[in-house]
This record gives structure tokens, C-alpha cells and sequence, in this order.
């Protein structure tokens, strides 16, 4: 397995936000994690890309651990926010040679200008990006994840807001990274069709807890995603 995680526990002030979390990731996957907002997913994810310290339990990136070998695990991982910020007044090409920079990552104009048309953003380099919609922002910030060519991708909500056209183009591209490139990917999401499109295996949370985890074809066997997700996070069991 490539992610591993035992009993993860978070507070902040009185509300318990991860209470003894446990699931794992294997190498290879797209790997839905779903709940509610305000299950835990965030947190979550802030905790396995080093972010947010988790105040016990333990996460363990393909074999290290992430409080205390952070630097290798960098090497391996990127995200894609929920929040994701832009540097409005650069250049699409500018913006990613900015971040590859800060990854030490020497990279070709032409090899940058192929990243960016690999997003749909094809003669869109030498435009800023405060010109650019949302689902073009969403194609860039993908992008940028994809910098320090990462073998794990965290993404937190990465079509939210996007038109069906939108959506279908970030489905496309996550698919061709997992079989073209064998990237591992993170997907949190509350869009149970993505999930349906996408994702090999899921983990449902709620209330900080995972509740439910499985192989989606076999999970789909007892009934549709959609109603899987209801019955978990109502506190039934199908």
C-alpha cells in the first residue's frame, strides 16, 4: 500500500474533527474519499500532505512517515486544494515555471507549454490568468499539482463549480494520468457520479469516522453509490 492510515485523531478547541480514522491507500488507485461537508475530508487531507499536524494516530506515504520524513515525501506527492490561490497577474506559462522553481524542477518551455495543453489549456500559455473562468483556473491549478510529476495527486473538489463539459474534461485527464502514467490519486469529492466515473475504490466519512470502505464494483453490487452514501451517513447499513 502506498497510504496508511491508523487511527488519526484531530481537535480543534471542542469539536473533535478526526476521531480514529483508519483506511489505506494501495499504489495504482483512484481512491474517492467521501462525506458530507464537514465530515473531515479537508482535514484529512491537510494531515497527509503535511500541512496540519494530526494530535495522534499515524501516516505512513509509501513507507514514510509523514510527521517526521517529510522531505522525502514531498518528493512524491502534490495537491490540488479546495482553495486553490493564483498569481493573477502572470502568465499561465509563468505561473508554472514560478512553481516548478520552487520544486527545483528544470523544465523546457516546451515541455511546460505541453503541460499546459495536456490540461486543455492549449495556446492559453501567454494569456493572464485574471482573464481566465473558473474551469480554466481549475485546469491550471491541476496543472501546477502536476509539476514536480508526482506519483500521489491530492484533490480536493477539483470539479466543483465546473460546468458538465468541464467536468468530463478533468474525468478525461485524471483517468489518462492513472493509466497512461500510473499516477495515485486522492479524490476528495461530495459529487457521488465522479465517484462513479472515476474512482476504483472509496472510504465514506462522517462525523470525523470512516464508516464504510470497499471496492466500488463490489459496493455497487448491494446498490448505487448514491444510495450507499445515504445509507452511511444516516447511520444505516445496507
Amino acid at each position: 500500500m502506498i497510504i496508511l492510515v491508523e487511527n488519526l485523531q484531530k481537535r480543534y478547541d471542542w469539536h473533535t474533527a478526526l476521531d480514529g480514522l483508519d483506511f489505506s491507500v494501495e499504489e495504482g488507485d483512484i481512491f474517492g474519499f467521501l462525506g458530507p461537508n464537514g465530515a473531515g475530508k479537508t482535514t484529512t487531507i491537510r494531515i497527509l500532505t503535511g500541512i496540519t499536524r494530526a494530535d495522534s494516530g499515524r501516516v505512513l506515504i509509501d513507507g514514510h512517515n509523514v510527521n517526521t520524513e517529510s522531505a522525502e515525501i514531498k518528493k512524491i506527492i502534490n495537491a490540488f486544494p479546495e482553495s486553490s490561490g493564483y498569481y493573477e497577474w502572470m502568465t499561465a506559462y509563468e505561473y508554472l515555471e514560478f512553481f516548478s522553481h520552487l520544486y527545483n524542477e528544470k523544465r523546457l518551455r516546451r515541455e511546460t507549454c505541453k503541460l499546459i495543453e495536456s490540461v486543455g489549456l492549449q495556446g492559453k500559455e501567454n494569456h493572464l490568468i485574471y482573464t481566465f473562468s473558473r474551469g480554466m483556473k481549475q485546469r491550471l491549478g491541476i496543472a501546477r499539482a502536476l509539476i514536480n510529476r508526482p506519483r500521489i495527486l491530492f484533490l480536493d473538489e477539483p470539479a466543483n463549480g465546473l460546468d458538465p463539459k468541464g467536468r468530463k474534461d478533468i474525468h478525461d485527464l485524471l483517468i489518462n494520468l492513472n493509466r497512461e502514467h500510473g499516477t495515485t490519486i486522492f479524490l476528495s469529492t461530495h459529487l457521488l457520479d465522479d465517484v462513479e466515473r472515476l474512482c476504483n475504490r472509496i472510504a465514506i466519512i462522517n462525523f470525523g469516522k470512516i464508516v464504510r470502505t470497499g471496492d466500488v464494483k463490489k459496493i455497487e453490487g448491494k446498490g448505487t453509490i448514491e444510495d450507499i452514501f445515504f445509507l452511511s451517513t444516516q447511520g444505516g447499513a445496507p
